[in-house]
């Protein structure tokens, strides 16, 4: 399952950049590699839902002009009265005049059947994003979804979900 991820991730880094005509067949070529050990059925599953991903009429914006794959998050936040050095890496950053966009792909199967469900872990990542960007783009509104690749299903995580899981200063 940790490799599945991981490849799905690269997947959706490296093919958005792609023309759409061309990503079933580089994303075959990409998982066929004997390094990735993997059978054609296998393959097969993964290029379907990572092409439903970049393929669903939704997510266009994700996955558009001025979105950015794999963005490096470093900076300091207060915990329980320490100062922490965090370093992240954000699947997808969308930043515009007025909001900042994270996605953060996720690979877990079954899909959790609400935000709330989600496991912690996943939230609290995205409430400490929330921190960093809020010091870079403090006038900007900060929104966050997990975006399960089985489905594929967007899930937005409102700001009260985060709130509940942002580190304590």
């Amino acid at each position: 399952p940790f490799r599945r991820g991981l490849l799905v991730h690269r997947l959706l880094e490296l093919l958005p950049e792609a023309p759409a005509n061309q990503r079933y067949t580089l994303c075959q070529e990409f998982l066929s590699r004997p390094g990735n050990e993997l059978d054609a059925a296998t393959i097969d599953v993964l290029t379907s839902e990572v092409i439903n991903v970049l393929e669903h009429p939704g997510f266009s914006s994700i996955f558009g002009t001025g979105s950015r794959a794999e963005v490096a998050l470093t900076g300091n936040i207060e915990i329980g009265g320490n100062i922490e050095s965090i370093s992240g890496q954000v699947d997808r950053l969308i930043v515009d005049d007025t909001n900042v966009f994270v996605v953060d792909y996720k690979t877990m199967r079954p899909v959790p059947p609400t935000p709330e469900a989600a496991p912690t872990a996943y939230l609290r990542q995205l409430a400490v994003y929330r921190l960093l960007l809020r010091e870079i783009w403090p006038d900007r509104r900060f929104r966050a979804a997990l975006l399960w690749t089985e489905g594929p299903i967007l899930m937005p995580i409102d700001d009260a979900l985060l709130d509940r899981h942002t580190p304590a200063s």
